[in-house]
C-alpha cells in the first residue's frame, strides 16, 4: 500500500517520521510531503493543491493510495478528496485529531487564512459537510483524543461519516507519536488487504 502522511499547521513532513517508519516496517511505501507555507497563511485550498501536485509527482495520477492526515492535515486531505478529485484514487482516509467541526483555538489572533477556515461553521467547513457524498467508496476513519487542548472542543474531531475511535492520549501532538494509533491503522490496512 502507498501511504501519504499529511502534517498539521506549523509542522513539516518530518513530524510524521516515526509513524512513517512504522508503516514502512510493515512493507508500505510512504511519502510525507511538506506543505508550504507552514503557517497555512494561503489557506486549505492552496495546501490541498500542493498536496495533489506532490502526490502526482511521486505516485502518478491513478495509483491508489491511503491518506493519513494529522490535525489541519486531515482537513487538507478532505479538501483534496472532495474538491480536487482525490476521492477517485484514495482507498482509505485516516484523520487524526482533525477539527471536522472547527476549533475555537482558530480564533487566536494570527494572520492565517487557514485559522479563519478552521473556525466552527466556517464557509470551508460547511462546504466539506455539504459535499460529503463525494467520499462514498473511500474508507473513512477519525481517531482522536479527548485530552486535546488544540482542538477545542475535542469532540470536534468526531466525524459522522467516518469510523470514529477515541484514544486516551495526552495532548494534541502526541497523537502522531502514539503506538496505539499507528497499530490501529496498520490493523485496518491489514484487514483491507486480507
Amino acid at each position: 500500500m502507498k501511504i501519504v502522511l499529511v502534517h498539521g499547521i506549523f509542522n513539516t513532513g518530518r513530524v510524521m517520521s516515526r509513524m512513517q517508519k512504522s508503516f514502512e516496517a510493515e512493507g508500505h511505501e510512504c511519502f510525507a510531503p511538506t506543505l508550504e507555507p507552514l503557517d497555512g497563511s494561503l489557506g486549505i485550498e492552496h495546501a490541498s493543491t500542493s498536496l495533489k501536485q506532490q502526490i502526482e509527482l511521486r505516485f502518478g495520477e491513478h495509483e491508489m493510495i491511503t491518506l493519513v492526515g494529522f490535525s489541519m492535515g486531515g482537513i487538507v486531505a478532505r479538501y483534496y478528496l472532495q474538491a480536487l478529485g482525490g476521492a477517485k484514487r484514495v482507498a482509505n482516509l485516516f484523520t487524526l485529531s482533525s477539527p471536522h467541526h472547527g476549533t475555537y483555538t482558530a480564533y487566536l489572533p494570527y494572520p492565517s487564512k487557514t485559522f479563519k477556515q478552521l473556525r466552527p461553521n466556517s464557509k470551508l467547513l460547511r462546504f466539506l459537510q455539504e459535499n460529503e457524498e463525494t467520499l462514498e467508496g473511500v474508507n473513512l476513519f477519525s481517531y482522536w483524543t479527548a485530552i486535546d487542548y488544540t482542538i477545542v472542543p475535542s469532540s470536534s474531531s468526531l466525524w459522522p461519516w467516518a469510523k470514529n475511535k477515541r484514544f486516551f492520549i495526552f495532548l494534541h501532538l502526541s497523537v502522531i507519536f502514539s503506538r496505539k494509533i499507528t497499530d490501529e491503522i496498520i490493523a485496518e490496512l491489514r484487514g483491507a488487504v486480507a
